[in-house]
């Protein structure tokens, strides 16, 4: 009888033991499963991150590219040229002016040592813009003052020893600010590369 006990004793710790070891196996195969899937989602978060953030800088890029403006203290004199024919186009738009910004590719530029005739004479000279090679004793003349006014006339053969009003006048700051809202940076940096200055 102490035999048989003896015996079922050892099967019952046997398949205890057996028991474990399959469980445990088990319960490993699991974990190592769970670290794997883990691994992946890791792994999968990190490519979103990293694309994420590639787009960002894609589209501060543009944006920052999309947001070049012109400023009044670093404006060339050559881009000062080209926002005022083109705000004279679109806002003065009167005589030559009403086609000077698009009218031709090219404009030359003529200085002035003297404002005579002009009743807004700014610093003492004026600036006159011509379509290059294109004949017209018409030019586009403005005057800058101190201050930044511009002061815009239609200079002519037969005028030019008038006493003139300005068609208008306008803060060149005013000029700036309306070129950067019309999104025309790129125009007037393209335009001011081909203005020439006339001796």
């Amino acid at each position: 009888m102490k035999q048989i006990k003896w015996v079922l004793l050892t099967i019952v710790v046997l398949c205890l033991f057996i028991c474990s070891y399959f469980a445990g196996k088990v319960f490993n195969q699991s974990s190592i499963q769970t670290e794997q899937v883990s691994s992946k989602k890791i792994a999968k978060n990190k490519d979103r991150v990293s694309e994420s953030s590639s787009q960002t800088k894609s589209v501060a890029s543009s944006s920052s590219k999309s947001e070049e403006k012109l400023d009044y203290e670093t404006i060339t004199p050559m881009q000062t040229a080209a926002a005022i024919a083109y705000y004279g186009q679109h806002k003065v738009g009167k005589t030559i002016w009403k086609d000077i910004f698009d009218g031709a590719d090219d404009l030359d530029i003529y200085q002035n040592d003297n404002a005579d005739g002009l009743n807004v004479k700014g610093r003492g000279n004026s600036w006159m813009l011509h379509p290059s090679q294109e004949g017209g004793s018409h030019m586009a003349t403005y005057t800058v003052g101190a201050d930044g006014e511009v002061a815009f006339y239609d200079i002519s053969a037969v005028n030019k020893d008038d006493d003139k009003d300005p068609y208008a006048t306008v803060n060149l700051r005013d000029i700036i600010n309306y070129v950067n809202d019309q999104g025309a940076v790129d125009q007037i940096k393209d335009k001011a590369q081909h203005i020439h200055l006339q001796q």
